[in-house]
């Protein structure tokens, strides 16, 4: 049963407030990723783990006979590192998000909380490679509040109103990668000399993470009204539709007509190839900027803030605004920006060439996945939750296999052929989306209902 007016629209104020907090915390990292790989590099931090990842890159590289620059070994275990986390997020999230539908939102918010907060713990005390992974692995099976939050905006507004609650959870995460890592640079350049350079980011991250608990613990009412033995008895087999990829791509978790299912299907294979090369490319572009254009931490802040300050307007206005039966053309728009913009991140020997390629990236990501996940969720309306589910869960795929992708293909050709080879490759999502007809038209309605 949905809450009270003035009860839903405190708990979601509630909700975006913490979501924005935590947000902060999880992306002060984003800057740091390329000269925390370097620091763990160096004795005395570099340890076991990290000489056997070496050893087997090198033992790889030996067998397959393609000579690879060792500067690019970093950008290899940082995409490593992003998949790991992704990965295990892919994994927890659907599984707490199933798990909260019994045991209360709240509860399971509370502890995705905690565990992140151990993580940044670990990693505030991680003077060595092992440990950083381990407080990487901790976070990214913490990591399940786009799940659990999606399900308190579908228990306190009416099914109509979803759509303004899941404007209210993007422009919270659009807040925190627009701030968030201009804070973690800011601290890695103050901190004291004889600080290790993520001391300061990760004592922040701690702070505004037990701030995330305390809000949660403290303000946030449980929206969940009842507790189903038989939902209990269901929950792994629940979250398992939206782990296997054999299920998960024929969004089994979705009771639907087969034309239905169809058209649901392309649209998340088209999301999919999108978000794997893009999330493969956009992880390694702080690896990038960093060899070619020797950016520091606060420099590789400016290109999120750069970013940032383009996609918001543009999400939050233009594509908020854009009526249904022009989602579709919106994403193509967006497809055939990410095209050029990543070939001239390929071939930019300047920081103003660059900078070109980002304002293109910066207008396909703010279009692309809000598009698409619009289209999706017009396919089906009556089951709009489990298509999120399935949406959200092939996203996180992609994300986990997108960084340690990208990175190899850096790792063995370098970051011109990688950029440019990802740039090509993003061409097939544009074909499968134009291949999609429109959902849109009366017509079509008709024939899907």
């Amino acid at each position: 049963a949905a809450s009270p007016p003035s009860s839903a629209t405190r708990n979601v104020a509630v909700l975006v407030l913490a979501l924005v907090i935590d947000m902060l915390a999880f992306t002060c990292i984003l800057p740091l990723f390329p000269s925390i790989i370097s620091f763990y590099s160096k004795a005395p931090h570099r340890d076991g783990l990290y000489d056997f990842f070496v050893s087997s890159l090198a033992s790889f590289q030996q067998f397959i006979g393609v000579p690879c620059n060792e500067r690019y070994n970093n950008v290899f275990f940082g995409g490593f590192l992003g998949s790991l986390f992704s990965a295990l997020q892919f994994i927890a999230s659907p599984t707490l998000g199933a798990l909260s539908d019994v045991y209360g939102r709240r509860t399971m918010l509370l502890l995705s909380a905690a565990g992140t907060l151990i993580s940044h713990i670990m990693w505030l005390r991680a003077d060595t490679f092992t440990l950083f992974v381990l407080a990487r692995i901790v976070g990214g099976l913490s990591k399940a509040n786009v799940n659990i939050a999606t399900a308190v905006i579908a228990d306190v507004y009416e099914p109509k109103n979803h759509p303004k609650g899941m404007a209210l959870i993007g422009a919270a995460y659009s807040i925190g990668f627009l701030i968030g890592p201009m804070i973690g640079a800011y601290f890695s350049v103050i901190a004291p000399k004889n600080a290790t350079l993520f001391t300061l980011p990760a004592q922040f991250s701690i702070v505004v993470t037990f701030i995330h608990f305390l809000i949660i613990a403290f303000f946030l009412q449980e929206t969940l009204d009842y507790k189903d033995t038989k939902a209990r008895e269901s929950v792994t087999g629940r979250a398992s539709l939206l782990i296997r990829p054999s299920a998960l791509f024929k969004f089994s978790a979705v009771n639907a007509p087969t034309e239905k299912k169809q058209r649901m299907e392309s649209i998340g294979w088209t999301y999919f190839l999108y978000l794997f090369l893009y999330a493969g490319l956009e992880f390694t572009l702080p690896f990038l900027t960093h060899l070619r254009f020797d950016f520091g931490s606060m420099q590789q802040s400016k290109i999120y803030l750069f970013t940032g300050i383009i996609m918001l307007p543009i999400q939050g206005g233009y594509v908020r605004r854009t009526s249904l039966h022009k989602q579709k053309r919106l994403a193509e728009i967006g497809l055939m920006c990410i095209i050029p913009a990543f070939l001239i991140c390929a071939i930019a020997n300047s920081v103003v060439l660059l900078y070109m390629g980002l304002a293109l990236y910066a207008i396909a990501s703010a279009t692309v996945v809000p598009s698409l996940t619009s289209l999706i969720s017009v396919v089906h309306e009556s089951d709009k939750g489990a298509v999120a589910g399935v949406f959200r869960s092939i996203g996180a795929l992609a994300r986990a296999l997108g960084p340690i992708f990208a990175s190899t293909i850096f790792w063995l050709l370098g970051p011109q052929w990688c950029y440019f080879i990802g740039g090509i490759s993003l061409v097939l999502p544009l074909v499968l989306l134009r291949r999609i007809p429109n959902v849109e038209s009366p017509l079509e309605k008709d024939k899907l209902n």
